[in-house]
């Protein structure tokens, strides 16, 4: 466990490094405080120290980031994100239209996943290309961007845990203790046959994951456990079920367990 010196070492250490410090200088002085007030009400066993909210706050405006340079729907991977985002449009939802006018050149509505007319793994998708492309990672993977691994790094009670196995990404929930369960599959939007047929990766990206896929053989890559080999579609997973704090399932939610939190608006 984390100590508080270590924790305000972190903080300062992620205000002054981040991509998005300008940004985390320009959020409302009192959000902090309404954020660790009202968050546990609704993100049950939430901690509320100032290294977890700069942590999911960075998270959130990298979310936003990635709306701005797709310009199209992107799925929150976060719940520890979206409970900034909550807490945001509760307290100053005003500010945070003006926050992201002036920022990401738009405003960025939260769209429940029972609302999105086709489906979250689009946007999933989407969501995941640009925050590989923003951390210079290999778009068809398998690797885990900042972004999706940031409720497993903050133990996140009943947040998603993104790993990877065989060269896919998969989806595992986290318990109410932060411990990532056992449980394991690829959310539709996150493998690459999709990110090809969805025009989002070039053939030669997926020609050079599956050249790698095959030369690992059976092997792990990356730190988790999965059923899923390369080249399997990974398309039977949910992610469009109602919102919700369950976070022990295995389908998820878009506003719940394993797609984080809601959708965030851009072009069409």
């Amino acid at each position: 466990m984390l100590t508080a010196a270590l924790k305000f070492t972190r903080t300062q250490i992620t205000r002054f490094t981040s991509r998005n410090r300008k940004a985390l200088r320009d959020m409302p002085p009192g959000l902090y405080d309404y954020w660790a007030r009202t968050a546990p009400q609704e993100f049950k066993g939430i901690p509320t120290d100032a290294f977890f909210y700069v942590r999911a706050s960075d998270a959130l405006l990298t979310f936003f980031e990635c709306i701005k340079r797709s310009n199209r729907p992107c799925a929150l991977p976060s719940k520890a994100a979206d409970s900034v985002w909550h807490a945001w449009m509760r307290h100053a939802p005003q500010q945070l239209d003006a926050f992201c006018q002036r920022h990401y050149g738009q405003r960025i509505p939260h769209v429940e996943a029972a609302n999105m007319k086709k489906g979250m793994a689009k946007p999933m998708a989407m969501c995941l290309v640009t925050a590989r492309t923003m951390d210079r990672l290999d778009l068809a993977g398998p690797n885990v961007p900042r972004l999706f691994a940031t409720d497993r790094k903050l133990r996140m009670p009943f947040g998603a845990a993104y790993r990877v196995r065989r060269g896919h990404i998969v989806y595992s929930p986290i318990n109410r203790h932060g411990q990532v369960l056992p449980q394991t599959h690829v959310l539709p939007g996150t493998d690459p046959e999709f990110l090809l047929a969805a025009g989002l990766i070039a053939q030669g990206d997926y020609d050079r994951w599956l050249a790698r896929c095959q030369d690992t053989g059976s092997s792990d890559w990356g730190t988790s456990s999965s059923s899923s080999s390369c080249g399997s579609s990974g398309d039977s997973a949910s992610c469009d079920s109602d919102s919700g704090d369950s976070g022990g399932g295995d389908s998820g939610s878009g506003c719940g367990s394993s797609c984080g939190g809601g959708c965030g608006g851009g072009g069409d």
